[in-house]
């Protein structure tokens, strides 16, 4: 399987393709009478793409490599714009998840006046949530915060093992050990009692981790077991579009969200990063009903196959806790189902909703312009802007594409900690004690722009006062960075300006 990664990886084919624009260039320059005409269908070719990237509605940031590269390798780039620049979903897969959504969308519970009451002059976070993540905030809605990933694992068997009619599990990562196997012996009991269990897993996400036959051998303990997007020898921008999503439901009245996956490492078994800093979060309520849509919809799509019958899953009625505050649980994903970057919009509209301070963490920090205005617009506006990375890296190659970007955000008045004790895999914002976002989107392109994703935004809920403590805790621990003890050499500044503009293809 890592030799077949390997042999249609990025890197292989674009070896492959610089080998064969040399080639054609040395046989178009010995054969003299085909190579003007071998030049002339190059440059017409490349005016179209030329052209066509220019009018295209997307960032500068994900137009300028190309150009680049167009401008200096023009067959050479053809040949890569054909085959990765298109990152949208199929036709098919989209026609399926516009049909499933519709058909979700009629058991999802709708907002009430409540949330707008509640919100009050914030509700723009909602209305921008309503209109392009399709669905909708709730209200008295139960939410319990995780701040480690071992206390997320002993809630989740508890909650497994009380599951008497379904159990949904999609995880970007299945490792096999501790973890997994006490999840895995929960759901072959689950199994023999009569409870429906589906399980949902990337394939690129978990390869290496486990076996290629892992679905099949589920399938036969009565599991109803996908790989997303499966790997296959071809070359296509479609398998940039990874399943980086983490949902638990159980029996509609459950949900589980956040950043920890299914493998020891999250749960601090296996400490080869040192401590793995994680959060998740539990949703009792009426808002479980987004996490399940968010499951049906995109299990469903993978399976190519559509369920007869939503509405056995959605519950009626849910309990009405008495805990205050909203709470929106959505989905992100690449076009055209998803016509907008939900994932860096909500950070954005939380970011500049703002007044006194905003604190992030994130295990990668490759930002776009506009996520980088609207952090140094907050700190110019006098909001304390805090943002929190790994000091121990899982890929050392981000990380120092991650602070090559410290300087920028330093100068405006932006802090930046390192969490020394191990690796922060954690996705969460937190500002002014009243908003908070706990989920799996990581500040980078692939998470902001390729994956499907989601999380949940929240305002003035209880569990808020634990996760500022959290935060605090992980500053203590940190160690910060500043313009006088933060040193990068000019050649690694110029090696990772280079890189960085062309994250955005990686």
């Amino acid at each position: 399987m890592k030799i077949i990664k390997l042999l249609f990886s990025k890197v292989f084919v674009v070896f492959l393709l610089l080998i064969l624009q040399i080639f054609l260039i040395f046989t178009a320059v010995f054969l003299l009478e085909i190579f003007p005409l071998f030049q002339l269908i190059s440059v017409l070719v490349a005016l179209v793409i030329f052209f066509y990237i220019i009018n295209k509605k997307e960032c500068p940031e994900f137009k300028i490599p190309w150009l680049v590269l167009l401008f200096i390798l023009p067959f050479f780039t053809i040949m890569m714009y054909l085959l990765f620049a298109n990152s949208k979903m199929s036709k098919s897969d989209y026609k399926r998840l516009q049909q499933i959504h519709a058909m979700t969308d009629n058991y999802t519970s709708k907002s009430t006046e409540q949330v707008e009451s509640v919100l009050k002059d914030n509700i723009g976070i909602e209305k921008y949530l309503e209109k392009n993540a399709f669905l909708n905030g709730h209200t008295c809605n139960r939410i319990t915060y995780y701040k480690v990933g071992e206390d997320f694992w002993k809630d989740l068997l508890v909650e497994l093992e009380k599951a008497k009619k379904y159990i949904f599990m999609e995880y970007f990562i299945i490792d096999e050990g501790k973890m997994w196997n006490s999840i895995h012996e929960l759901l072959r009991k689950k199994v023999e009692e009569g409870v429906e269990v589906r399980l949902m897993y990337d394939d690129i996400g978990s390869v290496g981790k486990v076996k290629n036959s892992f679905y099949k051998e589920l399938r036969k303990e009565g599991i109803n077991c996908y790989k997303f997007n499966p790997f296959r020898p071809i070359v296509s921008g479609v398998f940039n579009n990874r399943d980086h999503r983490k949902i638990t439901i159980i029996d509609g009245q459950v949900a589980f969200t956040g950043g920890v996956n299914l493998g020891d490492e999250y749960i601090n078994e296996n400490k080869r990063l040192g401590h793995w800093k994680d959060t998740a979060i539990k949703i009792e309520g009426s808002a479980v009903d987004n996490l399940l849509a968010l499951f049906l919809q995109l299990f469903d799509m993978n399976a190519k196959k559509i369920t007869p019958d939503y509405e056995k899953y959605f519950l009626k009625e849910h309990i009405a806790f008495e805990d205050k505050g909203y709470i929106h649980p959505f989905g992100d994903g690449p076009k055209p189902f998803y016509q907008e970057q939900v994932g860096e919009n909500n950070y954005i509209n939380l970011i500049n909703n703002a007044k006194k301070y905003c604190y992030i963490t994130t295990p990668y920090l490759i930002l776009d312009y506009t996520f980088t205005s609207a952090l140094r617009n907050a700190a110019f506006r006098g909001v304390d802007v805090r943002i929190i990375t790994p000091h121990i890296p899982d890929k050392k190659i981000i990380l120092t594409m991650t602070r090559s970007n410290y300087n920028y955000l330093l100068k405006a008045g932006i802090k930046i900690y390192e969490y020394t004790p191990g690796f922060i895999h954690a996705k969460m914002l937190i500002a002014d004690d009243l908003y908070a976002f706990v989920g799996t989107i990581n500040l980078d392109y692939r998470s902001l722009v390729h994956h499907y994703e989601c999380g949940a935004t929240m305002f003035d809920v209880p569990c808020i006062k634990e996760i500022k403590e959290d935060f605090d805790q992980i500053i203590e621990v940190s160690q910060e960075i500043t313009l006088e003890n933060f040193k990068m050499g000019k050649i690694a500044t110029l090696i990772y300006a280079l890189l960085n503009m062309f994250s955005p293809m990686l």
